[in-house]
């Protein structure tokens, strides 16, 4: 096994539709140690794309910049990082990377015909997150590294945080390569600090352990540590195991058992799906949040037995009530199978969103295999130019893509895909209609007002930042007191010529 610690820098906080402008790596065994040089990458943006200044301002990146810095299409982009991923035993590391990096990088590969999950699990492949494992030091064994908390007294896990308040070199913070590195520096960290937590965390990435931990009929319940539990309660609790979600495999429903589970049971499944998603700010007297959680076995979820419950320092950490979690897990027994029932009555409730846009459409079932198997066939053309040192300029690449056009997908979502797949990266072989279909998306996606859904081919709803936004953003922080240093206001300024450019051309 290898591990590739990996980091993205984006356009945008929406791993679903903003992209991927800088992306870097390190490759180590299994102490690790690296083994292979890093490696950086930039991917140049598509026409339709505007970044978010706010993310320019995090990351420094220019759009401008992105070609004199070897920028590729993300075609091209997506190809590199598809063959480092896929290498066999690899396990892909990051700092909140199951969060963001890892659905960026199924999106991204999804927006450019590859599978989106081969990387996860085939040839031995895993993934798994530093800042999860970070979750869990600081709630089980915390001695021997320093843990920084924010303004508000409030613990906190940002990278920059850590690497100072432990003495670890981090050079450019938001360089994806300066993040890996620091990520890397704090593993290392941790791994020192208590070899035993750290490989047990690491063997979680496994979904069968998982499963077997979770699933095992004499475990009434377990401590399971989360970033969607407050750090002033260790992001730690301790939850009942409610089964299956709706036929998924590799997702359970959980219950906290800091409450009282019969609380639902003279509520009707409206009221409660009205919860699920419920924030501090909108609940009324005696309301909160329905306290249910999905455990999803594919990412490295840390769970714990309840043993660790006899630490007092770490009942203490999490703010537990030990006899009221007793008595709620007693009460859990007693009436398991009716809560379970309604719980999942909720969950089965239709969510009220919006169709998605074809490029955000991932989840909304799996391709057909004999689509997959033609894409296949094509990415293995293009990954061939592509190491013999071509590109999509090809000949053999402009024959495959050719027949993608004239492929009967069986899959709705992949005439669109294929068309913009290929538009983005050889717009000459479109035809005059083509073009002018292209053209016209483009414009509606530049053009719209803020905050209006753009459209996509098939009239559904697709995020994005158009042309009036983007200025209008600019402007605003131009006039913040808070972004009115030289070096921010010399950056916005060239972001504003960079947008300005882009409009008349």
């Amino acid at each position: 096994m290898s591990f590739l610690f990996y980091d993205f820098e984006t356009t945008g906080a929406d791993p679903r539709c903003d992209r991927p402008i800088q992306f870097a790596a390190l490759r180590t065994n299994d102490e690790l140690e690296p083994i292979d040089s890093p490696l950086t990458l930039y991917a140049t943006l598509s026409p339709e794309v505007l970044p978010h200044p706010q993310a320019v301002l995090v990351t420094g990146i220019l759009p401008q910049t992105l070609a004199s810095s070897g920028g590729r299409s993300e075609a091209e982009f997506a190809a590199l990082i598809h063959a480092e991923m896929m290498q066999p035993g690899t396990c892909a590391v990051g700092f909140n990377s199951l969060r963001f990096d890892a659905e960026l990088l199924r999106f991204m590969f999804w927006r450019n015909l590859r599978d989106p999950y081969a990387h996860e699990w085939k040839s031995g492949n895993s993934r798994w997150d530093v800042l999860d494992a970070a979750r869990a030091f600081r709630l089980l064994r915390p001695k021997g590294i320093h843990w920084p908390t924010d303004e508000q007294g409030a613990p906190t896990l940002r990278l920059e945080a850590l690497t100072k308040a432990n003495g670890i070199a981090h050079a450019n913070a938001h360089d994806a390569l300066g993040d890996v590195e620091a990520t890397l520096a704090f593993a290392r960290r941790m791994r020192a600090q208590s070899p035993k937590l750290f490989d047990y965390l690491l063997s979680l990435r496994k979904k069968a352990v998982v499963a077997d931990f979770v699933d095992n009929p004499e475990r009434e319940s377990f401590v399971h540590v989360s970033g969607r539990i407050s750090s002033m309660q260790g992001s730690a609790s301790v939850f009942a195991n409610l089964g299956q979600v709706q036929g998924i495999n590799t997702q359970r429903l959980l219950w906290d058992l800091r409450f009282d589970p019969t609380e639902v049971l003279d509520e009707d499944i409206s009221t409660l799906a009205a919860r699920r998603f419920l924030r501090d700010a909108d609940a009324q007297d005696n309301q909160h949040r329905l306290p249910i959680k999905l455990l999803h076995l594919n990412r490295a979820p840390v769970v714990v037995a309840n043993a660790i419950l006899k630490e007092g320092d770490i009942t203490e950490r999490m703010q537990l009530d030990l006899d009221a979690v007793k008595k709620n897990t007693r009460t859990m027994a007693q009436f398991k199978r009716e809560v379970a029932d309604k719980l999942h009555a909720v969950l089965s409730e239709p969510p009220a969103f919006a169709a998605r846009d074809a490029e955000c459409a991932l989840y909304e079932g799996f391709m057909p295999n004999t689509d997959r198997y033609e894409l296949d066939d094509f990415n293995r053309v293009f990954d061939q130019s592509m190491a013999a040192g071509g590109s999509a300029e090809d000949e053999p690449v402009a024959a495959a893509l050719r027949e993608l056009m004239a492929q009967p997908w069986q899959d709705a979502r992949l005439p669109e895909l294929v068309f913009r797949f290929v538009a983005r990266l050889r717009p000459d072989l479109l035809d005059e209609d083509e073009r002018t279909q292209w053209q016209s998306w483009v414009d509606s996606r530049l053009n719209a007002a803020p905050d209006q859904p753009y459209q996509g081919f098939a009239g559904q709803s697709f995020s994005g930042l158009g042309f009036a936004g983007f200025f209008a953003t600019i402007d605003a922080l131009m006039a913040d007191a808070a972004y009115r240093d030289e070096a921010t206001l010399a950056l916005l300024t060239q972001l504003k010529a960079w947008g300005e450019t882009r409009i008349r051309a």
